[in-house]
Protein backbone atom coordinates (compact mmCIF):
# COMPACT_ATOMS: atom_id res chain seq x y z
CA UNK A 1 0.00 0.00 0.00
CA UNK A 2 3.16 2.48 0.91
CA UNK A 3 5.08 0.52 -1.81
CA UNK A 4 3.54 2.56 -4.97
CA UNK A 5 3.86 6.11 -3.79
CA UNK A 6 7.86 5.48 -2.90
CA UNK A 7 8.49 3.71 -6.02
CA UNK A 8 6.62 6.40 -7.86
CA UNK A 9 9.21 8.71 -6.09
CA UNK A 10 12.18 6.84 -6.80
CA UNK A 11 11.26 7.05 -10.32
CA UNK A 12 10.99 10.76 -10.20
CA UNK A 13 14.45 11.04 -8.41
CA UNK A 14 15.73 8.89 -11.01
CA UNK A 15 14.64 11.03 -13.97
CA UNK A 16 15.79 14.34 -12.63
CA UNK A 17 19.22 12.64 -12.26
CA UNK A 18 19.19 11.27 -15.92
CA UNK A 19 17.60 14.38 -17.20
CA UNK A 20 20.86 16.45 -15.21
CA UNK A 21 23.12 13.32 -17.13
CA UNK A 22 21.58 14.31 -20.13
CA UNK A 23 21.81 17.72 -19.99
CA UNK A 24 25.42 17.76 -18.91
CA UNK A 25 26.59 15.61 -21.68
CA UNK A 26 24.59 17.42 -24.05
CA UNK A 27 26.80 20.95 -23.46
CA UNK A 28 29.40 22.01 -26.06
CA UNK A 29 32.46 19.83 -26.05
CA UNK A 30 34.90 22.60 -25.86
CA UNK A 31 32.73 24.41 -23.13
CA UNK A 32 33.44 21.21 -21.06
CA UNK A 33 36.84 21.30 -21.78
CA UNK A 34 37.49 24.58 -20.98
CA UNK A 35 35.76 24.58 -17.83
CA UNK A 36 37.82 21.44 -16.90
CA UNK A 37 40.99 23.63 -17.93
CA UNK A 38 40.16 26.50 -15.82
CA UNK A 39 42.22 25.26 -12.87
CA UNK A 40 45.50 24.70 -15.10
CA UNK A 41 44.96 28.07 -16.63
CA UNK A 42 44.95 29.76 -12.98
CA UNK A 43 48.14 27.58 -11.95
CA UNK A 44 49.84 29.06 -15.24
CA UNK A 45 48.88 32.72 -14.66
CA UNK A 46 50.09 32.91 -11.04
CA UNK A 47 53.25 31.02 -11.99
CA UNK A 48 54.24 33.07 -14.74
CA UNK A 49 53.29 36.22 -12.27
CA UNK A 50 55.70 34.94 -9.39
CA UNK A 51 58.32 34.78 -12.47
CA UNK A 52 57.86 38.15 -13.44
CA UNK A 53 57.95 39.38 -9.86
CA UNK A 54 60.67 37.52 -9.11
CA UNK A 55 62.65 38.88 -12.35
CA UNK A 56 62.09 42.78 -11.14
CA UNK A 57 62.90 41.58 -7.41
CA UNK A 58 66.19 40.46 -9.00
CA UNK A 59 67.45 43.59 -11.10
CA UNK A 60 66.32 45.68 -8.17
CA UNK A 61 69.04 43.52 -6.40
CA UNK A 62 71.70 43.30 -9.27
CA UNK A 63 71.18 46.69 -10.42
CA UNK A 64 74.61 45.72 -12.14
CA UNK A 65 73.66 42.83 -14.13
CA UNK A 66 72.71 43.98 -17.94
CA UNK A 67 69.68 43.48 -19.69
CA UNK A 68 69.82 40.80 -22.56
CA UNK A 69 68.38 43.42 -24.79
CA UNK A 70 71.53 45.24 -27.06
CA UNK A 71 72.17 48.37 -25.34
CA UNK A 72 74.11 51.31 -24.30
CA UNK A 73 74.00 50.13 -21.22
CA UNK A 74 74.63 45.93 -21.99
CA UNK A 75 76.47 46.24 -25.29
CA UNK A 76 75.64 45.89 -29.13
CA UNK A 77 76.43 43.23 -31.88
CA UNK A 78 79.42 45.26 -32.57
CA UNK A 79 80.93 45.67 -29.31
CA UNK A 80 84.29 43.75 -28.62
CA UNK A 81 82.40 40.32 -26.37
CA UNK A 82 84.68 40.17 -23.58
CA UNK A 83 84.48 43.60 -22.59
CA UNK A 84 80.58 43.80 -22.55
CA UNK A 85 81.31 42.45 -18.77
CA UNK A 86 83.11 45.50 -17.17
CA UNK A 87 80.53 48.09 -18.69
CA UNK A 88 78.93 50.20 -16.55
CA UNK A 89 77.75 53.39 -16.40
CA UNK A 90 77.69 56.45 -14.47
CA UNK A 91 76.66 60.09 -14.58
CA UNK A 92 79.33 63.09 -14.41
CA UNK A 93 80.10 66.30 -15.34
CA UNK A 94 82.51 67.48 -18.09
CA UNK A 95 85.47 70.00 -17.44
CA UNK A 96 87.37 72.27 -19.33
CA UNK A 97 84.87 74.59 -19.53
CA UNK A 98 85.52 78.74 -20.46
CA UNK A 99 84.20 81.16 -17.22
CA UNK A 100 84.48 84.49 -17.16
CA UNK A 101 85.85 86.38 -14.16
CA UNK A 102 84.37 89.68 -12.19
CA UNK A 103 86.87 91.95 -14.50
CA UNK A 104 85.19 90.41 -17.64
CA UNK A 105 88.71 88.10 -18.43
CA UNK A 106 88.36 84.60 -19.90
CA UNK A 107 89.44 81.60 -17.98
CA UNK A 108 88.78 78.13 -17.96
CA UNK A 109 88.20 75.51 -14.75
CA UNK A 110 90.74 73.15 -13.55
CA UNK A 111 89.22 70.13 -14.52
CA UNK A 112 91.50 67.80 -17.11
CA UNK A 113 94.40 70.26 -16.92
CA UNK A 114 96.76 67.20 -16.78
CA UNK A 115 96.34 66.16 -20.63
CA UNK A 116 96.57 70.16 -21.78
CA UNK A 117 98.85 72.52 -21.98
CA UNK A 118 102.57 73.56 -23.79
CA UNK A 119 104.72 70.00 -24.11
CA UNK A 120 105.77 68.70 -20.74
CA UNK A 121 107.02 65.40 -19.85
CA UNK A 122 104.36 65.12 -17.27
CA UNK A 123 101.64 65.92 -19.58
CA UNK A 124 103.37 63.22 -22.13
CA UNK A 125 103.31 60.63 -19.16
CA UNK A 126 99.43 61.28 -18.73
CA UNK A 127 98.84 60.55 -22.39
CA UNK A 128 100.49 57.67 -22.15
CA UNK A 129 98.78 56.18 -19.22
CA UNK A 130 95.42 57.17 -20.78
CA UNK A 131 96.71 55.18 -23.72
CA UNK A 132 98.12 52.06 -21.80
CA UNK A 133 95.04 49.57 -23.30
CA UNK A 134 95.62 51.09 -27.13
CA UNK A 135 96.68 47.57 -28.25
CA UNK A 136 95.43 44.39 -27.20
CA UNK A 137 96.32 40.93 -27.63
CA UNK A 138 93.63 38.63 -27.16
CA UNK A 139 93.34 34.64 -27.08
CA UNK A 140 91.41 32.67 -29.42
CA UNK A 141 89.27 31.27 -26.83
CA UNK A 142 88.99 33.82 -24.93
CA UNK A 143 87.19 35.55 -28.09
CA UNK A 144 86.76 34.30 -31.56
CA UNK A 145 88.02 37.11 -34.25
CA UNK A 146 88.19 34.64 -37.36
CA UNK A 147 90.07 36.05 -39.62
CA UNK A 148 89.23 39.74 -39.13
CA UNK A 149 92.12 40.76 -37.24
CA UNK A 150 96.00 40.22 -37.70
CA UNK A 151 97.43 37.64 -35.76
CA UNK A 152 101.19 37.65 -34.53
CA UNK A 153 103.30 34.82 -35.80
CA UNK A 154 104.93 34.01 -32.92
CA UNK A 155 101.97 33.31 -30.43
CA UNK A 156 99.04 33.52 -33.08
CA UNK A 157 97.20 35.81 -30.46
CA UNK A 158 94.63 38.16 -32.10
CA UNK A 159 95.83 41.67 -32.40
CA UNK A 160 93.10 44.32 -31.35
CA UNK A 161 91.87 46.89 -29.06
CA UNK A 162 88.82 49.14 -28.40
CA UNK A 163 88.17 52.12 -30.69
CA UNK A 164 87.51 54.92 -27.67
CA UNK A 165 91.37 54.43 -27.45
CA UNK A 166 91.67 54.57 -31.24
CA UNK A 167 89.87 58.24 -30.96
CA UNK A 168 91.86 59.02 -27.64
CA UNK A 169 95.01 58.25 -30.18
CA UNK A 170 93.76 60.28 -32.64
CA UNK A 171 93.32 63.54 -30.40
CA UNK A 172 96.79 63.16 -28.47
CA UNK A 173 98.13 63.41 -32.22
CA UNK A 174 96.16 66.71 -32.91
CA UNK A 175 97.33 67.84 -29.99
CA UNK A 176 101.31 67.24 -30.59
CA UNK A 177 100.46 68.56 -34.21
CA UNK A 178 100.21 71.74 -32.45
CA UNK A 179 103.57 71.91 -31.63
CA UNK A 180 105.44 70.24 -34.26
CA UNK A 181 108.83 71.28 -32.97
CA UNK A 182 108.67 69.70 -29.80
CA UNK A 183 107.19 66.41 -31.68
CA UNK A 184 109.36 66.26 -34.49
CA UNK A 185 109.71 62.10 -34.15
CA UNK A 186 106.27 61.73 -34.32
CA UNK A 187 105.55 62.30 -37.56
CA UNK A 188 108.15 60.54 -39.31
CA UNK A 189 107.55 60.03 -43.03
CA UNK A 190 109.86 56.64 -42.86
CA UNK A 191 107.45 55.29 -40.54
CA UNK A 192 104.38 55.92 -41.50
CA UNK A 193 101.56 58.75 -43.31
CA UNK A 194 102.77 61.68 -43.52
CA UNK A 195 101.56 64.53 -41.15
CA UNK A 196 98.66 65.58 -43.42
CA UNK A 197 97.29 62.36 -43.95
CA UNK A 198 97.87 61.36 -40.59
CA UNK A 199 96.24 64.41 -39.31
CA UNK A 200 93.93 65.78 -41.77
CA UNK A 201 92.76 63.16 -43.42
CA UNK A 202 92.97 60.27 -40.65
CA UNK A 203 92.17 61.61 -37.50
CA UNK A 204 90.17 64.61 -37.66
CA UNK A 205 87.48 62.26 -40.10
CA UNK A 206 87.58 59.90 -37.47
CA UNK A 207 87.40 61.54 -34.37
CA UNK A 208 84.15 63.43 -36.40
CA UNK A 209 82.92 59.72 -36.68
CA UNK A 210 82.73 58.80 -33.66
CA UNK A 211 81.27 61.83 -31.91
CA UNK A 212 78.66 61.45 -34.65
CA UNK A 213 78.54 57.26 -34.04
CA UNK A 214 78.14 57.84 -30.38
CA UNK A 215 75.57 60.97 -30.73
CA UNK A 216 75.11 62.46 -27.07
CA UNK A 217 71.88 63.83 -26.84
CA UNK A 218 72.91 65.47 -23.44
CA UNK A 219 70.91 69.14 -23.83
CA UNK A 220 73.66 72.15 -23.92
CA UNK A 221 72.98 74.58 -20.85
CA UNK A 222 73.99 78.35 -21.23
CA UNK A 223 74.20 80.74 -18.88
CA UNK A 224 74.70 84.74 -18.67
CA UNK A 225 77.43 86.25 -17.62
CA UNK A 226 77.36 90.49 -18.12
CA UNK A 227 76.56 91.01 -21.46
CA UNK A 228 77.99 87.26 -22.56
CA UNK A 229 75.70 84.02 -22.99
CA UNK A 230 78.19 81.24 -22.07
CA UNK A 231 78.11 77.67 -22.68
CA UNK A 232 78.08 75.88 -19.41
CA UNK A 233 80.04 72.55 -19.66
CA UNK A 234 80.07 71.11 -16.37
CA UNK A 235 76.24 69.41 -17.47
CA UNK A 236 75.80 66.00 -16.38
CA UNK A 237 76.18 63.30 -18.89
CA UNK A 238 75.37 59.43 -18.72
CA UNK A 239 78.55 57.62 -19.58
CA UNK A 240 80.32 54.29 -20.12
CA UNK A 241 82.73 53.86 -16.88
CA UNK A 242 85.86 54.66 -18.91
CA UNK A 243 87.87 53.34 -15.78
CA UNK A 244 86.43 50.29 -15.68
CA UNK A 245 87.23 49.37 -19.47
CA UNK A 246 90.69 50.85 -19.30
CA UNK A 247 91.26 48.73 -16.28
CA UNK A 248 90.63 45.44 -18.56
CA UNK A 249 92.11 47.11 -21.22
CA UNK A 250 95.35 47.09 -19.48
CA UNK A 251 94.95 43.83 -18.09
CA UNK A 252 94.81 42.54 -22.28
CA UNK A 253 97.52 45.34 -23.92
CA UNK A 254 100.15 44.39 -25.81
CA UNK A 255 103.70 43.03 -24.72
CA UNK A 256 105.41 44.46 -27.76
CA UNK A 257 108.67 43.64 -26.16
CA UNK A 258 107.95 39.77 -26.06
CA UNK A 259 107.42 40.11 -29.45
CA UNK A 260 110.52 39.12 -31.76
CA UNK A 261 109.17 40.51 -35.02
CA UNK A 262 108.34 44.25 -33.77
CA UNK A 263 110.87 44.25 -31.62
CA UNK A 264 113.76 43.51 -34.57
CA UNK A 265 111.88 45.89 -36.83
CA UNK A 266 110.15 43.42 -39.02
CA UNK A 267 106.91 44.28 -38.76
CA UNK A 268 105.86 48.00 -37.97
CA UNK A 269 102.27 49.58 -36.83
CA UNK A 270 101.06 51.89 -38.78
CA UNK A 271 98.08 53.58 -37.33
Amino acid sequence: MFGVPFQMSMDKEEEETLLEASETSSRPLAARKGVECMPLFLIASVALNVFLAFLALFHLAHPGVSPSRPSYEAGFDTDLEPAKDHIELVVQPFSGGVELDADGHFHKDQGGHEYVGPPAPAIDEAWQSLLSGLNLDLDQEEVDLADTTFRWPESGLSFSGLDVFHSLHCLNRLRQALYPDYYVHVFDPARGPSRADHIADHCINHIRQSLQCHADLTPMEWRLSGSKVILKTDTPHTCRNFDRIHAWAQSRRTQFEKIQSFMNGSLQIVD
